[in-house]
């Protein structure tokens, strides 16, 4: 097979999944290639500029020119008939018919999860998303992501940190960052997981795309869990994906009063699995169990004012200089010289002027 013809069938301007099924019917993407024009006209799918473009000496040209660059650049590319095309997508009746990547698929032979949330999340989402992916990485687990900011964003860093494969799912171009902010994180993915998209290079990021690189994120998934949501983020697409996928949806709980946790909420209440601590997941999803220890006294020793003030934090809700003084009892220049040293511990941060959180 000459693979330079799928690549072209896969990059022609407005044949989409469902005209690439339809030519597919008549032949294989080199026997498409050979076609004479009147053999299109038989398909209603298809229109005029649809078949020009097909059969357009100079649009064939350009695709072979793209093919080239993309070699040149390591992007490399697999299609649903080659053996290393991810298992859990090929059963998919939407499947991409090409996935581009850069770095390493995730292992057919290894349990995947999906973990997505908002953009705009709290310090206890970030905490949650960090532990779930680190813990379940431990376990041996790919972690599938979105790369946005946020939740996927802490997912991927969970599973970098404790040496875990993380796959990150672009909506645009294999090759555009998006968004550019998390360009670090990109690279680290594509050196130590891999980066993944049905977009060949820098093709541009549009809104469209998203919906569609949901249903690539719970397609290479055997499970997915939303970690907060509030109720029109885009998780909660990646959600209905997954159900229609047969995939098993898990959420975690959030307040009744926090925006960013209705989504979850809801999610639950229409019969999603509960995420309820961390220990037991990898058991539930049919992972090994690490040895979890995750006692704060056990790993870091707290002096007494310390302890006090990270008490105070338990929930991870920011509270600001103030707060903590007069809830402490302790005079402004104690609380600043224990914040500081917990910061120096890694385990509370100051958000903004004056107002801290805990983050373990």
């Amino acid at each position: 097979m000459d693979r330079k013809y799928w690549y072209w069938i896969n990059n022609l301007e407005g044949i989409g999944n469902v005209k690439i099924r339809t030519l597919l019917s008549l032949g294989t993407p080199e026997e498409l290639y050979n076609m004479e024009r009147k053999e299109f006209e038989c398909l209603p799918v298809l229109t005029g500029k649809d078949i020009d473009r097909i059969v357009s000496k100079d649009i064939r040209q350009n695709i072979f020119e793209k093919y080239q660059k993309d070699m040149e650049n390591n992007v490399r590319f697999v299609f649903p008939d080659e053996e290393d095309y991810p298992c859990r997508l090929k059963e998919l009746y939407d499947k991409p018919y090409i996935l581009y990547y850069k770095g390493r698929l995730p292992r057919n032979d290894v349990r995947s999860v999906a973990i997505v949330g908002s953009r705009r999340c709290s310090e206890y989402g970030r905490y949650a998303a960090r532990e779930i992916a680190g813990i379940l990485s431990e376990a041996g687990a790919c972690i599938i992501s979105g790369l946005a900011a946020g939740i996927d964003s802490e997912a991927h860093k969970g599973a970098l940190y404790k040496g875990g494969y993380t796959c990150g799912v672009l909506a645009g171009g294999v090759e555009k960052c998006y968004p550019a902010g998390n360009f670090n994180l990109y690279m680290d993915i594509q050196n130590r997981g891999g980066i993944i998209s049905e977009y060949p290079g820098e093709s541009i990021t549009t809104p469209g795309m998203f919906p569609l690189r949901n249903r690539i994120i719970s397609g290479l998934s055997d499970y997915v869990i939303v970690v907060e949501a509030g109720f029109r983020s885009g998780s909660l697409i990646t959600a209905g994906t997954a159900l229609e996928q047969n995939r098993t949806v898990y959420a975690v709980p959030g307040r009744i009063t926090d925006v960013s946790s209705k989504g979850c909420n809801r999610l639950i209440a229409d019969g999603a699995m509960v995420v309820t601590d961390f220990e037991s997941l990898p058991g539930e999803l049919g992972l090994s169990i690490p040895n979890y220890e995750k006692n704060i006294k056990n790993d870091i020793v707290l002096a007494r004012d310390e302890k006090m003030l990270y008490s105070l934090l338990l929930d991870f809700t920011p509270k600001s200089l103030e707060t903590l003084v007069n809830d402490s009892g302790m005079s402004p220049a104690e609380v600043l010289r224990s914040l500081t040293c917990l910061e120096i511990k890694g385990i509370i941060r100051e958000i903004s002027k004056n107002f801290y959180v805990r983050i373990q």
